[in-house]
This record gives C-alpha cells, sequence and structure tokens, in this order.
C-alpha cells in the first residue's frame, strides 16, 4: 500500500463493538497498520455518551431502557449523540501528519469531507468551530478527535435521518445549554439531509458519495480494506470493556452524602459541570467534572480531580495553573474555569 492508500471498511452492528473499534484501530494504526477510513452504522439504536459525560446527568435512563435502546460511552471527548440505522458515522484513522498535525487541523478536513458530501447533495454547508458542520445555523454534523502519539482518530456524523421528539425525550437537556428554550427553538438547532431536501435519502447513495468527498477532501486512495487479525482479536476483547456497566455508568458517577455543591458553566469549548464535596471549611474532599468538551491527553481530567482532592481552598487557583500547563482544552479560557471551580467551593 503507498503512503496516500488508506483501508476502507463500512462496519454495521451494535455500539460496543464500533467502540470497541475505534479504540483497536487507532492503536493498530499507531503500532504500523495502514491508515483507515470506516464507514459505521449503529444498529440497534444508540445513545453515545461523550468519554467525560454522567450517564445520570444526560439521559433519561428509563426512558432509554423501554425503548430498548442501547446505551454507551465513547473513548472521545464531546457531547451526548444518538446514532442509529438513520445516521452515518464515519471515522479516519491516520498520522495526525496527514491531516494537518493537530486536533483542530484535523476536526477541519475532515468537515471539509462532510461539508463536500452535502454539496453532492446541493445542500451549501458550512463548518461551525469547534467541531460541528451546519447548515444555515443548524447542525448536521459533530466531530471529535482522540489521539495516541502522533496518530489521531477523528470520529463524526452525517444525520440522513434523524427524530428530534426522540431525543427531546431521550435526554435531559441542560437549562444552561438550551438558555431555557422550549422544544421547538431546540429543533431549530438540529437539522438532516432528508429534512433539507423534503424526501427520504438512501443510505446507501449517501456512502458512496460520502466515500468519494472524504476520497477528495482527504487526498487518499481509499482500497475496499480489511482487518488485521490481531485488529479482529483487539476489537474482540475490547468488546467486553465497552459493554460492561462499569464503563458506561461507573465511570463519571455523580458524588453523593452531605456538603455537595454543583454547578455548571458553558464555555466555548464546552459545558462543564462540576461537583465538589467538601470535607469542612476551606478542605476540598473529592470533585467530579463532567461535560461535553475535549481535553488533551483524555484523562487530564481525572488528574484536575485527584490534584484537587483534599485541596485548601486557597490553593484551587496555584493547583490548577499547574494543571493547564501540561492539557490541551479547545475553546477554553483557563481562568473562567478556575474561577468557576473557586465559586463552588468558596
Amino acid at each position: 500500500m503507498a503512503m496516500t492508500d488508506f483501508r476502507f471498511i463500512i462496519e454495521r452492528g451494535p455500539q460496543y463493538r464500533i467502540l470497541a473499534g475505534e479504540e483497536a484501530l487507532l492503536d493498530s494504526v499507531s503500532e504500523g497498520a495502514d491508515p483507515m477510513l470506516r464507514f459505521v452504522i449503529f444498529d440497534p439504536q444508540a445513545i453515545l455518551l461523550g468519554y467525560h459525560q454522567s450517564a445520570e446527568q444526560e439521559i433519561n435512563l428509563e426512558r432509554a431502557k423501554l425503548k430498548g435502546w442501547h446505551i454507551g460511552r465513547r473513548p472521545t471527548g464531546g457531547g451526548t449523540i444518538m446514532m442509529g440505522p438513520g445516521q452515518l458515522g464515519w471515522e479516519i484513522y491516520a498520522d495526525s501528519s496527514m491531516l494537518g498535525g493537530s486536533p483542530e487541523s484535523a476536526m477541519r478536513k475532515s468537515a471539509d469531507a462532510v461539508i463536500s458530501t452535502l454539496s453532492k447533495y446541493g445542500v451549501s454547508a458550512n463548518f461551525r468551530p469547534k467541531n460541528d458542520v451546519e447548515v444555515q445555523g443548524r447542525k448536521i454534523s459533530g466531530l471529535g478527535a482522540f489521539s495516541v502519539g502522533k496518530h489521531i482518530s477523528v470520529t463524526g456524523t452525517i444525520l440522513v435521518d434523524f427524530d428530534v421528539e426522540e431525543m427531546i425525550e431521550t435526554l435531559k437537556l441542560s437549562t444552561e445549554k438550551m438558555k431555557d428554550k422550549v422544544s421547538k427553538a431546540f429543533k431549530d438547532r438540529l437539522t438532516w439531509l432528508g429534512r433539507e431536501l423534503g424526501e427520504q435519502v438512501d443510505m446507501e447513495d449517501v456512502i458512496a458519495k460520502a466515500k468519494e468527498a472524504f476520497q477528495q477532501s482527504l487526498g487518499v486512495e481509499l482500497e475496499e480494506g480489511y482487518y488485521t487479525e490481531k485488529e479482529k482479536e483487539s476489537i474482540s476483547e475490547l468488546e467486553l470493556k465497552y459493554k460492561s456497566h462499569e464503563w458506561v455508568f461507573g465511570l463519571r458517577k455523580s458524588l453523593e452524602g452531605e456538603n455537595v455543591r454543583r454547578g455548571e458553566i458553558k464555555l466555548p469549548g464546552g459545558l462543564f459541570r462540576a461537583e465538589v464535596k467538601m470535607a469542612g471549611k476551606g478542605l476540598i474532599e473529592s470533585v467530579l467534572i463532567t461535560g461535553d468538551f475535549f481535553v488533551e491527553p483524555r484523562r487530564s481530567i481525572y488528574d484536575l480531580e485527584a490534584r484537587l482532592k483534599w485541596t485548601r481552598v486557597e490553593d484551587v487557583r496555584s493547583e490548577m495553573l499547574d494543571w493547564f500547563k501540561g492539557v490541551k482544552i479547545i475553546g477554553v479560557d483557563q481562568d473562567k474555569l478556575i474561577e468557576f471551580i473557586e465559586g463552588l467551593v468558596r
């Protein structure tokens, strides 16, 4: 395979298999396997949390259970999304230098492929930082990025068909994020290809057009591909993790007990929710920070929570300033985030 050749694979299946693939394939490419573009269709319907989100904060769990929908947690940051047979997921696994060298440039280059796909239907779209593609102000695609060393995975969606009512009923929509808008206003923030064209769209046709658009935008040749034996084994093993209750529900569990303070703040880089349990006057016992933001390295939020555990209130700023030296959060002013946490613990 030449350097500009990417494997091309289409995967249709349950959320735990697809998400296990997201982790396994990035690891595989970072270890020398050929780069890949993978299209995915989630079947059955699934609600997918971002890596830093809490299931109980984001999802009406009883409603989801009633519908028989799967609930999963992605290995990437970002917000909760619904994925099913009417939504096309796409994933790129490559050396980040092939995509501009940074998560921002990689998402921008990938967004160009989505914009090009939509243009083939006569639909004009644009990229809206940090990670959306919009049609006349309405989101039709969201993107996320996740890296291992110098290799990156960029994942995203194209909403071919969508049921906004189902989303409103099943997700716990944040008042901060929604600014108290009614459901109608929320519907005005989303659109899908069928809605724009006024007719049902054939998924196979979207796949064909998207494949061509990604090939052109990325400047690569796509060859019908396959998983290596090692990738198959890794995906099979990782399915157990992505199926597990601990991964989906246990990672970001709300703090319990007395003296827990809660708050949220919307910054350009995403919504941050924080829970702080105080041990007494001026001393923090534990902290939980959740939300739909993107941070590199991905586990940095755990490091911040560990830093703030058993910290004196007056030391919060210095601890957080030191933490910020080693991380990158797109669209987040460090002073605003620090002031938000300080406001909760004072």
